[in-house]
């Protein structure tokens, strides 16, 4: 029998030869490799790395604590995505229009937010879906996790819709409309709204109310929030109680003698849908250029913060590096030291190791089992909801399954540096990092595919040399 065994460990440095090479035999890309390639190769192995990391960590944690491999985790970081798409938006309304504070600081305060958010989703999955299977096989708890992921994908699905979405603004309409009911005067109506109902709406011109709503005759106006102030008013609309539609528009005559308004008309209709008596409240867009934003680490004319370094690309070009990128190395590394700290130099961080080693004589200690573990899921949700922010951003697209990829890319991170290990974690998602940019770095573009398939071949050999990973320990188990 170990005679066999032998035999079979002799394959495994051939097998590992062959598992490098391979994606090379598809043929190169035919660009030259300079060193400038080769540092913007190596860069974005490094920002893929530390997401890779980022979202390793919930993985390495949970199993490091309760031994279950959290496969729903890659959809929290979708959530953390679209948490912050739609948390920037109102940051960006309320801080940035309004009381004037940076974009940067606008985003910093999405993510803040939306991780805080996610943390609480991964407690709540953890209590609804993993407690009460924590006394049952360790096969039923994998299965939910693969049904809770299905769960959140597809709801995902339908929330969001499927449709890609850029997760910075570029246009940002605000509307905000008042609706006031009175007697019009003859100055035009101008105190009929000195205590008006206000509603706001982003990037939509159009609203709907019952029509029970509107019993009596009433008064609308809308006008646009950006980041130059609130604009004039429209016109204003009247809304008699029986009439089935109408509208004010700017009076032409008007046009030479006043500053043109971006909302220059504004209408109202009635209409019956699935038995339901509706009005709709509609205006004119305003104008693009009213509405036009520039990018959160950008300068005040639009362009990118980058830093340019000495040295040329196989095209000539200076290596550039956008400040953003460092900005995902220098966040990831922070909160990866901060971990290590607080697992190593902390109660909290004792009381998980003890956990880990042993739970009935960690309960026996006075180690609070249940808060412990959802604190372990807090933590990790709110890792991937910051790597989700950050690569919202990186790749200005997000989508409902996003997180199908990288999550399982991250769970190979986790495996091949030591699964329950966060240093290990760290280096496999570098790993993962930088074999996928080298890999689409250097073969010919109908062979980039590889990439991902290189993931697995990196796994399959560490598990030849050193199933425990390159930071994991052997346990022995006594039978």
């Amino acid at each position: 029998m170990n005679r066999q065994a032998h035999r079979v460990r002799a394959f495994r440095w051939p097998l590992f030869a062959a598992i490098c090479l391979v994606p090379f035999f598809g043929g190169c890309s035919g660009t030259p490799l300079t060193l400038g390639t080769l540092v913007e190769q190596l860069i974005l192995g490094l920002i893929l790395g530390s997401v890779y990391a980022l979202i390793a960590l919930g993985y390495t944690l949970v199993y490091g604590v309760i031994k279950l491999i959290n496969f729903a985790h890659g959809d929290i970081y979708m959530l953390g995505a679209f948490g912050g798409y739609y948390l920037l938006r109102f940051t960006i309304r309320w801080l940035h229009f309004t009381e004037g504070i940076s974009l940067i600081w606008c985003w910093v305060i999405s993510v803040v937010v939306s991780a805080a958010a996610c943390a609480l989703i991964a407690v709540v999955m953890e209590r609804l879906a993993y407690r009460p299977l924590r006394g049952s096989g360790r096969i039923a708890a994998l299965i939910t996790a693969v049904g809770v992921s299905f769960l959140l994908e597809n709801l995902g699905i339908i929330v969001f819709t499927a449709n890609p979405r850029s997760y910075e603004p570029k246009t940002l309409e605000v509307y905000q409309v008042q609706i006031s009911q009175g007697i019009e005067d003859s100055q035009g109506g101008t105190d009929l709204f000195t205590d008006p109902q206000v509603i706001e709406r982003m990037d939509t011109t159009q609203i709907e109310f019952p029509q029970t709503k509107f019993k009596e005759t009433a008064f609308a106006r809308v006008r646009l929030i950006s980041q130059a102030g609130p604009s004039d008013w429209s016109p204003v609309l009247t809304i008699p109680e029986d009439e089935k539609g109408g509208y004010a528009e700017l009076d032409s005559a008007d046009i030479g003698t006043k500053r043109p308004l971006p909302i220059e008309s504004i209408g109202f209709s009635r209409r019956i849908e699935d038995g339901r008596k509706i009005l709709r409240l509609n205006w004119t867009a305003a104008d693009p250029m009213d509405t036009t934003m520039r990018g959160v680490f950008t300068d005040l004319d639009g362009k990118q913060l980058a830093i340019h370094l000495p040295l040329k690309t196989a095209q000539g070009h200076l290596v550039r590096v956008p400040v953003f990128n460092i900005v995902i190395v220098v966040v990831t590394l922070l909160l990866l030291w901060g971990l290590n700290q607080l697992i190593n130099r902390s109660m909290f961080g004792i009381s998980m190791r003890a956990l880990s080693f042993d739970a009935d004589a960690a309960k026996l200690m006075g180690v609070n089992v249940d808060k412990c573990i959802a604190q372990t899921f807090a933590i990790g949700g709110a890792c991937a909801a910051i790597a989700g922010n950050m690569i919202g951003i990186y790749n200005q697209a997000i989508e409902p399954l996003m997180g199908i990829l990288p999550g399982l890319k991250a769970f190979v991170a986790a495996v091949v540096g030591g699964i329950g290990s966060i240093p290990g974690a760290a280096v496999g998602g570098l790993i993962m990092g930088l074999s996928e940019s080298l890999v689409k770095g250097n073969i010919s573009s109908e062979w980039s595919a590889l990439s991902d398939a290189l993931a697995f071949a990196i796994l399959i050999a560490v598990l030849l040399f050193k199933p425990s990973g390159i930071f994991g320990s052997a346990v022995k188990e006594k039978v």
